[in-house]
């Protein structure tokens, strides 16, 4: 899918893990103005894509090639910053040319005489480097981020993902690479975010699981599928559409070869004295349609009927709980009784300790007052903001055998690890 006068124009993409193939021979460009969404289903290479094109890791083949002097912005899905640094100087951190610039014109002053410090305001002057940190400051409140001096190590996981947004967006750059970022932002953030990337002057790579945002704010969808990529020119409600038409045509060409395939394999069959002389072209052509009538559309669900152990009536008792952390109050003189069976949700703004509560209940986080009382026969799973923490080079299956072998199911059932992965 090249492009005219693209912004990117990525050739012959290839990528693998050992046997896993993400995407072969993968084409396609960016060009400004464009508002892209990517999608694909889990595991599928979104994230790895986006990682070959910031830089951040190899390809196995191909070209990743940007239009010269073009500045490009990437949100990572799991972004890092030194924990000393505070909110603010994380957003000077990632060295953009406005902020290296900034650098360039403190060290300047703080040699005798000045040297070049008029070339440097003219520069500051283009750059519009003035306003930056007046800049910062206005992103981050609207991320509801607005205790500028707040330590990196001091924040949730949300409120670091939320001033690694802001990182990006402060910059202004040309092309904007974004990966997932409406998790973790509250209703008027995405709304806000919206209208921000919604500027026709902008043009944005996006990856997200929210397909509303994605209605709103994309007008061309990217999907990758069976190791292609496929273009389409409208939002994710025309995709669906479109895509639908695609599966129903490409069903048909199946079923149209796997009709052919039926004849041409009789005649493969024959004795080779049988089938004639100058029959080879049939016979590569014999391959070429086998490979077509042999494709899968995969619609496959899994389906797991599991039946809990027994456990007891009650789960947990909380009685006047308090937490506080400084003169943030998580906490305040808490009083509740989680029954057997009941389906709870925990809601409120980011930072505001849905995690810290979580992690009280499981004994991660230590109260300032209070009781709580576990039933006896009760186990926790904890699916965990930070995930697994394992080492890379181990195998899917040992870092789960590593919990456990089987899940017992009761009634004498149990599933392997293998089984549930």
């Amino acid at each position: 899918m090249a492009v005219v006068n693209p912004y990117l124009q990525v050739e012959g993409l290839d990528k693998s893990f050992g046997d896993l193939v993400l995407f072969e021979n993968l084409s396609f460009g960016i060009a400004e103005g464009q508002h892209i969404g990517l999608i694909a289903k889990n595991g599928t290479g979104k994230t790895t894509l986006l990682n070959i094109l910031s830089g951040k890791e190899g390809k196995d083949a191909g070209s990743v090639i940007y239009r010269n002097d073009l500045s490009v912005g990437y949100l990572e899905q799991n972004p890092i910053y030194p924990e000393e640094l505070t909110v603010l100087e994380a957003c000077f951190y990632h060295g953009s040319e406005v902020t290296e610039l900034i650098r360039e014109y403190e060290a300047c002053l703080q040699i005798p005489g000045n040297p070049g410090l008029d070339k440097l305001i003219d520069r500051m002057e283009a750059a519009k480097a003035w306003d930056y940190e007046s800049r910062s400051k206005q992103i981050l409140s609207q991320l509801k981020i607005t205790d500028f001096n707040q330590k990196i190590k001091h924040l949730s996981g949300g409120q670091l993902k939320r001033v690694a947004l802001a990182n990006v967006l402060i910059a202004e750059p040309d092309l904007l690479i974004l990966d997932e970022p409406t998790n973790h932002l509250d209703l008027d953030m995405v709304e806000w975010l919206e209208g921000y990337l919604s500027r026709k002057c902008l043009s944005l790579l996006m990856v997200t699981h929210d397909r509303y945002f994605l209605d709103r704010v994309c007008d061309e969808i990217y999907e990758i599928d069976n190791h292609q990529i496929y273009s389409y020119k409208g939002n994710y409600s025309y995709f669906i559409e479109k895509k639908q038409e695609r599966i129903d045509a490409k069903m048909a060409e199946i079923e149209k070869a796997n009709n052919l395939y039926r004849t041409e394999l009789d005649w493969m069959r024959r004795m080779p004295q049988a089938r004639g002389h100058k029959a080879r072209y049939r016979e590569e052509q014999f391959y070429e349609l086998e490979k077509v009538a042999k494709q899968r559309i995969n619609a496959d669900t899994v389906q797991l009927n599991a039946k809990g152990s027994y456990i007891g009536n009650k789960i947990f008792e909380a009685s006047h709980l308090c937490k506080r952390f400084g003169e943030r109050i998580i906490l305040d003189d808490f009083n509740y009784i989680f029954a057997r069976y009941e389906k709870m949700g925990i809601i409120g703004n980011n930072g505001t300790g849905k995690s810290s509560f979580i992690k009280i209940l499981l004994g991660l986080l230590q109260l300032d007052s209070g009781n709580l009382e576990i039933g006896e026969t009760v186990r926790f799973g904890y699916y965990s903001q930070e995930g697994l923490t394992f080492d890379e080079n181990q195998k899917v299956i040992d870092i789960v055998t590593e919990i456990a072998d089987y899940i017992d199911l009761g009634d004498g059932h149990k599933l392997t690890a293998m089984q549930l992965l």
